[in-house]
């Protein structure tokens, strides 16, 4: 099989971070991975290669570029990948791209190019004997009449469904399922549901949750500032249960705070996600949860059996050494490429 070389090629850094370690990937099979993001190299490498490539396309028929959120928008040869949210997010004039992908699914519409971006060589987990569960986040809730009316008439149901905000009859059932702020509605029920959760989390389990952002001061004593730095995080991470509630924009097990989790030796627990394969909680890989009831009990059960805490992050861990995983979603983003827009 000849070899393909895909090119990373956008101009802001920050999007390393969302990208986790599947930008540090070098070699997959006849597959080989070029990071020329950053400045530097993408103005003296990336562009003018791919400039290249347009212009003598034979030469260049097995390079593959990936940009992200549009700088550069790539119509050829290569795929945009979106992480500022759903289709929703793009500009008018980028919206019929058949190479536009994402990381979330809409729960409104399907995303036709959703990718998996699995985790890469996760950093083994130091079995700690005072673990905790751990939430590194924040929450960003608005003004919303119409938001806070919904979160009051339905929140029992929510906390026994956790899943239901992303079933369209939901918001049907409001008359805002055509609504021209429909995505704003949701992205601020999802925050009541998020600040909600950890607020009856944290007198459940009180010193054995520990929480890292600044705006939970006002609410959690114990809660630590805001940590950007991801050595840091990293700390937080690894040994410890950690919690996942999803994206905001949507739906997917994989998109980059889950990932960051399981790469730096955090055990996932994670909101299920209604677009996810289902091989992954089947094999018991993800630790999923649907309600809080179901959320409590799982957590209680971690932190009191750590047999059983320490057998699963170990069978994460593990699983998750396998590059298979990302040489599916590099053929994924070959085949995409390939659209004609």
């Amino acid at each position: 099989m000849e070899p393909v070389f895909f090119f990373f090629i956008f101009k802001h850094r920050f999007r390393r971070r969302a990208l986790n370690n599947f930008i540090n990937i070098k070699k997959i099979k006849n597959f080989k991975i070029f990071d020329l993001s950053g400045i530097f190299k993408y103005y003296m490498l990336g562009l003018p290669l791919h400039l290249l490539s347009k212009l003598f396309t034979k030469f260049f028929k097995n390079f593959i570029f990936i940009s992200c959120d549009g700088k550069p928008q790539i119509n050829k040869q290569g795929i945009n990948i979106w992480f500022g949210g759903t289709s929703y997010k793009i500009p008018n004039e980028y919206k019929n791209f058949k190479n536009n992908c994402f990381v979330f699914e809409n729960f409104s519409k399907l995303e036709e190019n959703l990718l998996d971006l699995y985790p890469h060589k996760p950093t083994k987990s130091k079995l700690l004997k005072d673990y905790k569960i751990v939430f590194v986040g924040s929450f960003n809730i608005s003004d919303f009449k119409e938001v806070d009316e919904i979160w009051e008439k339905e929140k029992k149901e929510i906390f026994n469904n956790l899943r239901i905000i992303d079933n369209y009859n939901f918001w049907k059932k409001y008359d805002l399922h055509n609504h021209a702020r429909i995505q704003t509605y949701y992205l601020q029920l999802k925050e009541r549901l998020r600040f909600n959760l950890i607020i009856e989390l944290k007198k459940v389990f009180g010193n054995k949750i520990l929480i890292i952002g600044s705006k939970w001061k006002e609410y959690i004593n114990d809660s630590l500032d805001d940590e950007f730095d991801l050595a840091k995080i990293s700390k937080f991470y690894n040994g410890n249960i950690c919690l996942d509630f999803g994206s905001k924009w949507g739906s997917n097990i994989f998109y980059p705070r889950s990932v960051e989790i399981i790469e730096h030796g955090g055990l996932l627990v994670q909101l299920e996600q209604s677009n996810a394969s289902k091989k992954f909680y089947e094999l018991d890989i993800i630790e999923k949860f649907n309600n809080f009831d179901q959320l409590s009990k799982k957590l209680n059960n971690l932190i009191n059996d750590e047999n059983i805490f320490h057998q699963k992050i170990c069978k994460q861990n593990n699983f998750f050494n396998n590059p298979d995983l990302n040489y599916n979603t590099f053929k994924k983003i070959y085949e995409i490429s390939k659209k004609k827009n």
